[in-house]
């Protein structure tokens, strides 16, 4: 008799399952499908509503729904997709999708409604987990192909959910950054939130196209680098790569943390990725969002974006350092600095405020105390010891490292006593000791103590004023906004009309951030909360700039 493979099908599927290790990775899953599957002249509509007390999920949509065979299709894992065999592109490349739920609950129910029949079915983890013997595994019919004069549509509802929260904010950045390769019709509504992906405000773009010979596998497509007007999030940053209109991965390229790397993003689409069958493959089903550098196709694509990349990313620090000489940016400079000068002299008394209150309370909840900030200097990974930054200290006695090898190493050479090593700190803003980041080249860069304020051409399609990027820890000032152009037109920096606005918008948005910084580490329960702390830090704020309106 022959060996057979053979597959385990539960342990198969929960397996699969393993790789939705979060909400927003198990919501965008299933808002994909909805977004993809739709009758012909429909516009898609979603509405996901997350219940973090109930522990529940549902994703309701107005798509072509299923009848009873395309169900049957649907629980088939690893199943061919079946408008990808029609040759309609699309992302069911693995067939694995449809076990998301399990990533993070014990319960699966669609109910879906097709030309006037509707259905309902429902999978539990425990019918997974008592089918030892690899069998198929019953999927529970609720209901089948009833008669209905509800619309075409899917209701998938996901329940009894393991996470202590479900965080709203995450589903609602995952999906928003997914949007940009759908149409402009599209509607996703999370709780009562539109999800819409606003584009970053746009320096310039820039074309290339596939030119030669040696491209032969990638075939004729166009990259598209785009420079925004200010730093990017770390989720909008780099080239994303797609295929027929599916998005594989958006990729750095190595440029991580080089100068100005931060401000350029872009696209290219690669159709011969979703043919490829060489070995290795180009991606896998993990949704690592990773394509395999390994691949002959996608070494192929790195090597034609990198250089092109970094031909941008040049051109913008020779324009950075210009713009950085000239007077009127000085002059900015040194407005930035007061403001700065007034906002971290609030900020370290609200920290030693807030010490206190923890030191004479007892503790029954989350230590905001441990409150860490990102990276606060463009393409800095380093924070040291000594400077004027929070900090607490991890280990008394630093290591060796990079920056101090060579001079511990001639002291040994020399019989001398290698020098003392300072502690390893990192960012706490309720630390009692004090640290400084470092750039790429080792030198120690300008620190403002907590918050960093720069004026910045952040484009007049922005509607707001100001933009606080948490990762840097800076409040950009739009110098493109038009209340802010009509302050500053024909005078200086230094003019009292156009001082006083920049000093209101700049507080503001401090107060918004530090409430919004808050909240990442200690989740405000109520609504009033923030608002309430907002108004506290804008009152603050404002008694210690009083005399500049005198």
């Amino acid at each position: 008799m022959p060996i057979l493979v053979k597959s385990h099908i539960s342990r198969d599927l929960l397996q699969s399952a393993g790789m939705f290790k979060n909400e927003r990775l198990v919501v965008w899953e299933y808002v994909s499908n909805s977004l993809q599957y739709v009758n012909k002249g429909v516009s898609p509509k979603i509405r996901v509503s997350l219940n973090s007390k109930n522990k529940s999920i549902s994703i309701l949509d107005n798509g072509r729904g299923m009848n009873w065979a395309d169900l049957e299709n649907y629980f088939i894992m690893h199943g061919e997709n079946q408008d990808r065999k029609t040759g309609q592109p699309g992302r069911g490349y693995f067939g694995t999708g449809k076990s998301a739920a399990f990533g993070i609950a014990d319960s699966l129910k669609i109910t879906t409604t097709k030309n006037g029949k509707t259905s309902a079915v429902q999978l539990l983890r425990k019918d997974l987990e008592n089918c030892s013997s690899g069998s198929p595994v019953p999927v529970t019919t609720i209901y089948k192909e009833k008669p209905t004069d509800l619309n075409d549509g899917t209701l998938v509802e996901i329940e009894k959910i393991h996470l202590k929260l479900i965080d709203q904010s995450s589903v609602i950045e995952y999906i928003e950054r997914h949007l940009v390769k759908w149409p402009k019709d599209v509607s996703v509504i999370v709780n009562n939130h539109l999800c819409e992906f606003i584009e970053p405000s746009i320096e310039r773009e820039e074309v290339f196209e596939t030119f030669n010979k040696k491209m032969s596998r990638v075939g004729k497509t166009k990259l598209i680098i785009r420079v925004s007007r200010s730093p990017l999030e770390k989720d909008f940053r780099g080239i994303s790569i797609f295929s027929n209109g599916v998005w594989l991965e958006t990729s750095m390229l190595g440029f991580e943390g080089k100068e100005m790397a931060n401000f350029i993003f872009g696209e290219i689409d690669v159709e011969t990725l979703a043919d490829d069958n060489s070995v290795p493959s180009a991606f896998d089903a993990s949704r690592s969002m990773k394509l395999n550098p390994q691949n002959e196709i996608v070494n192929e694509v790195y090597q034609f974006i990198g250089p092109l990349f970094e031909k941008v990313r040049k051109e913008l620090v020779e324009e950075y350092k210009n713009e950085k000489a000239s007077e009127e940016a000085n002059r900015l400079r040194d407005e930035a600095s007061k403001i700065e000068n007034i906002i971290n002299s609030d900020f370290d008394s609200f920290r030693m405020k807030l010490k206190k209150i923890q030191t004479t309370e007892l503790k029954h909840g989350p230590d905001t105390g441990n409150i860490e900030f990102g990276e606060k200097t463009k393409g800095t990974n380093d924070f040291l010891f000594g400077g004027n930054n929070p900090a607490t200290i991890e280990n008394d006695i630093g290591e060796v490292g990079f920056l101090n090898l060579k001079e511990v190493q001639n002291s040994m050479n020399k019989d001398e006593e290698p020098p003392e090593l300072n502690p390893i700190v990192k960012p706490k803003v309720m630390g009692d000791s004090k640290g400084h980041y470092v750039g790429d080249d080792g030198k120690k860069k300008r620190s403002g103590g907590g918050f960093s304020i720069e004026f910045s051409h952040l484009g007049s399609n922005m509607p707001d004023r100001a933009e606080y990027k948490s990762e840097f820890r800076t409040i950009y000032i739009n110098l493109d906004h038009p209340q802010i152009i009509a302050a500053k037109k024909d005078r200086s920096p230094e003019d009292p009309v156009f001082r006083r606005l920049a000093y209101e918008v700049a507080f503001t948005e401090y107060a918004i951030a530090l409430a919004f910084e808050l909240n990442k580490y200690d989740p405000y329960v109520d609504v009033s909360d923030p608002i309430f702390d907002i108004r506290q830090s804008i009152n603050r704020i404002a008694l210690k700039s009083a005399e500049m309106y005198s």
